[in-house]
């Protein structure tokens, strides 16, 4: 069996210890450490009976976007902690939006992957996704009965990534002058 935990610090978000909720980290815990016996067949009233161990496995991925989650609080809970890079240069960001948007929703994944290098510097694998999906929604909502094809489209989309990108800066910088202001 697999499960995947997206946003594993979001689902154990709280006000305990480094913003985490002691209640959910001892019950993930708990659950990681003796997963649910697998069956077969159930008995009367519910109660399963276990059947003998075939071979099966109980894998669980989660993932983070904190980098701070992933070296202390749950690092403690997994086996085995990976810590994916920051994309840094812009093959590596086209390579992950062709392997992970079908080519018909994504017209210039080379441009985009360069804009967003350009403006980020570097770029966390499930960010780069987001503003690609955010800029493709956002052409796809003006583009009425589909008037945009192939290389309008992909300017199109381009540019509404540029304006996502000239947003995200603004708001970091609002976000900074108002952490300088307030303690």
């Amino acid at each position: 069996a697999l499960l995947v935990l997206d946003d594993v610090d979001q689902l154990c978000a709280g006000d305990g210890p480094g913003g985490y909720s002691t209640v959910m980290l001892a019950t993930l815990r708990a659950l990681l450490r003796s997963p649910p016996a697998s069956s077969s067949a159930a008995k009367v009233g519910g109660e399963s009976l276990s059947t003998k161990d075939s071979g099966r496995t109980f894998n669980v991925i989660a993932t983070t976007s904190r980098a701070d989650a992933a070296c202390r609080t749950l690092h403690e809970l997994f086996d085995e902690t990976i810590v994916v890079p920051l994309l840094s240069e812009s093959k590596e960001v086209q390579k992950l939006l062709e392997d992970s948007l079908p080519r018909d929703v994504i017209s210039d994944p080379q441009t985009m992957a360069k804009l967003m290098i350009d403006q980020l510097g570097s770029v966390g694998c499930k960010s780069a996704l987001r503003l690609a999906e955010q800029a493709v929604s956002t052409v796809d909502r003006g583009n009425d009965a589909g008037s945009l094809t192939g290389s309008a489209l992909g300017k199109a989309q381009v540019a509404a990534l540029g304006e996502i990108l000239e947003d995200l800066s603004g708001d970091k910088v609002t976000a900074q002058n108002l952490c300088e202001v307030l303690p």
